[in-house]
């Protein structure tokens, strides 16, 4: 998404602030890395005269709590708020209705829920349609749905900070309308809508219950053109040139810190420094609980400041600044962001591997307007020299160095020589066979370095599917995916082609990973079973895989992978629920469900407690309710975590990988982290025939020729 201002918000609650739009922002974090997105509230209007907007959560005593960034909180929030729209031209601003605002929700505001997860935790900006008149504070210690405020913001809070810092250095700010907003009361476009830059003009402090907190005040920047989000039939404003920008609030100082502070209640003047001692007081005293504000401040615009300028373009220009002839600008980072659509300016995801389409069906999401604007890139094939970064392109044997932190395997040169071949043992689980490639088996025909220039030749008819589940619906997969063969489901579900629409080269790596395959099951003693599915994945720079698991009921218990291009990094760990001897916690306090079956796997949390235990329960030395207590009182007061990493391996050019074992996939998961510029990852399965349709069993059908098949050098 294209930044639309510095807008940065670390914790606390912003409360609403008047003259201007509702708004929320949502922030995640990605390898320590903040980046926004701007998101809409989810409003509707209530009676023509209200609209319910998300904030946040009731804790146990009735009070609303506003969530502080968490990174391993899973929860439901309950959010309720309720703002009014702006009075008609020639309304008086002193009998529009009350808006309630930090700890005096409206009554009668009705819940929504939204998730905070690991990976994103929900932070609100609100800011009210101009002109809001009125606002009403709730006593002190009033619960009822309000928002309690926890602790002061002072201007060394970090999102004070940020937009002071805007304000001082004349730095615009870009708002963001969802659809879902019915506060224009008017169908919007596109489910995220860019609405213009604004400029900051008062930031000021208010006492919410005991503590104090932050407003702010915007204005649009361009005060010549008509809003696009302004009613059809409403009037063009007002030229600039005979606007009134002379009548403005007074600005009144402190007889007791000597700060100014402008007028911004009818009720009476205040100062807004709250480390005065008569902060937020009229005349000595505390204000109404009932507060209009001053038209003068509500109305007044500031003449327009060639000198407040936006920190990028509001409609950027990214196509024209990526080079295609350049081999290694298409698979870049930032060839896989968004683009705006010169045609219709609706916000395109890259989907495909060859680039945007803006009405892509394929994820159901068809522009409202049928545009039929498309850019395929001319993707040159990226050369190994590109992504390998020694100073030759393979090893004559590669030299391994094992972190003693995790786990080493045994090595055999000689059983699959040219192959170094490392096998991983985790006792009672299963084997992990890594088969290690040189530059003898690189460069032969057909082999690894054929194929990932190959690959990158034709259209595999690559593609980014959406998440099966996330915390923002509709979130893509960070890697384009393909399918051949029996129909299979990973973390998205992936249209699966016939091995007879699969071009040569994936051919050649099927019979390359069957005969990995056959030689690590062969080697533990179990029946081979021939792959009958391969699923490419391909990855540009930056991109990844969680951890997840292979553990579908339909599959066969070996998976073998051929890794192709950038050298990747793979992590192999205990499940959270195995590690940990419960499920995972919904609220950190909050003991996960117990398994009922513990396998107490080695090097799980309290192994020799939870054996001891188990052993006993199996004997029946104690009772059900015993056995769970006493597991209960293992984990009580302790927070769950993730287990440490049992395995690292570095997957370089042309190296196999091979899973084996139905328990692996049950008690362990893994990740992959490519660190280069393109990488493919070709994955062969065994999918059981009687879990699928009948009449998709055929596209698993094949038979390799002669040159297909591999011998192993």
């Amino acid at each position: 998404m294209v930044p639309l201002g510095v807008l940065y918000c670390k914790s606390d609650y912003w409360s609403p602030s008047p003259n201007m739009i509702l708004l929320a922002l949502d922030y995640t974090t990605n390898c320590g890395r903040w980046h926004h997105a701007l998101l809409s509230i989810v409003a509707r209007r209530l009676k023509g005269q209200c609209a319910q907007a998300a904030l946040p959560k009731q804790t146990k005593n009735n009070q609303t709590k506003f969530p502080q960034i968490s990174w391993k909180l899973l929860s439901t929030i309950k959010f309720v708020s309720r703002f009014m729209e702006h009075p008609r031209p020639g309304q008086r601003v002193a009998n529009n209705f009350v808006m309630r605002s930090h700890g005096s929700v409206a009554l009668r505001a009705q819940c929504i829920t939204m998730k905070v997860s690991a990976m994103a935790s929900s932070l609100m900006l609100m800011v009210v349609p101009a002109l809001i008149s009125t606002r009403k504070l709730s006593s002190p210690g009033y619960s009822g749905g309000n928002l309690i405020l926890e602790r002061n913001q002072d201007p060394e809070n970090a999102l004070v900070q940020s937009i002071i810092a805007s304000q001082n250095s004349k730095l615009a700010v870009g708002l963001v309308i969802g659809s879902k907003n019915k506060v224009l009361n008017r169908e919007l476009p596109h489910r995220y809508n860019i609405m213009d830059w604004f400029r900051v003009t008062n930031v000021w402090f208010e006492k919410i219950g005991q503590k104090h907190g932050v407003k702010v005040r915007f204005e649009k920047l361009n005060l010549s053109e008509k809003s696009w989000w302004a009613a059809k039939d409403s009037p063009p404003p007002v030229p600039v040139d005979e606007r009134d920008f002379e009548t403005k609030p007074k600005i009144l100082k402190c007889e007791r810190c000597f700060t100014e502070s402008v007028h911004m209640y009818v009720e009476g003047w205040m100062c807004l420094d709250p480390g005065c001692i008569d902060f937020w007081k009229i005349d000595d005293a505390s204000p109404p609980a009932e507060l209009t504000f001053n038209p003068d401040f509500l109305n007044f615009r500031s003449r327009p400041d060639p000198a407040i300028q936006p920190h990028y373009s509001l409609v950027p220009d990214l196509l024209s600044t990526l080079d295609e002839t350049a081999a290694d600008v298409s698979t870049s980072r930032i060839a896989w962001k968004g683009i705006v659509c010169p045609m219709c300016f609706k916000c395109i995801r890259r989907t495909f591997w060859q680039g945007w389409k803006c009405d892509d069906d394929s994820l159901g999401e068809e522009c409202a307007n049928n545009c039929p604007f498309q850019k395929f890139m001319n993707m040159n094939p990226v050369s190994l020299r590109v992504v390998l970064d020694h100073f030759e392109l393979a090893p004559i044997k590669r030299a391994i160095l094992f972190d003693r932190k995790f786990s080493t395997p045994e090595i055999d040169d000689s059983t699959f020589s040219p192959y170094r071949k490392l096998t991983y043992k985790l006792d009672g689980v299963g084997t992990i066979t890594h088969f290690v490639s040189n530059k003898a088996i690189n460069g032969r025909a057909n082999g690894p370095d054929d194929l990932f220039i190959n690959l990158q030749r034709g259209d595999l008819g690559l593609k980014r599917f959406r998440l099966q589940s996330s915390l923002v619906a509709g979130t893509l997969t960070s890697h384009f995916a393909v399918n051949y063969g029996m129909p299979y489901k990973y973390v998205v579900s992936v249209d699966s082609k016939g091995f007879d629409e699969a071009p040569n080269d994936m051919l050649q790596a099927l019979g390359r990973l069957s005969w990995a395959t056959e030689k690590a099951v062969v080697s533990s003693g179990d029946e081979y079973l021939p792959p009958n599915e391969l699923l490419t994945l391909g990855y540009f720079e930056e991109m990844k895989i969680g951890f997840h698991d292979d553990g579908e009921s339909s599959l066969g218990p070996a998976i073998a992978t051929l890794s192709l291009g950038a050298k990747a990094t793979m992590f192999v760990r205990m499940k959270y629920k195995y590690f940990n001897g419960c499920t995972r916690r919904a609220e950190p306090k909050q003991l996960g469900n117990l398994l009922q079956d513990d396998p107490v796997l080695k090097d799980c949390m309290f192994e020799g407690k939870r054996r001891a235990l188990k052993e006993e329960f199996d004997a029946g030395e104690i009772s059900q309710d015993e056995y769970d207590d006493s597991r209960r009182a293992l984990s009580m007061g302790r927070k769950g975590k993730e287990a440490p990493v049992t395995i690292k391996m570095e997957l370089h050019h042309g190296d196999l990988i091979v899973m084996h074992g139905e328990n692996l996939q049950k008690y362990y998961e893994h990740s992959v982290v490519p660190e280069n510029k393109l990488r493919f990852a070709l994955t062969a399965r065994y999918v059981k025939p009687d879990h699928v349709d009948a009449r998709e069993i055929q596209k698993g059908q094949f038979s390799l020729t002669p040159d297909q098949i591999y011998d192993g050098k």
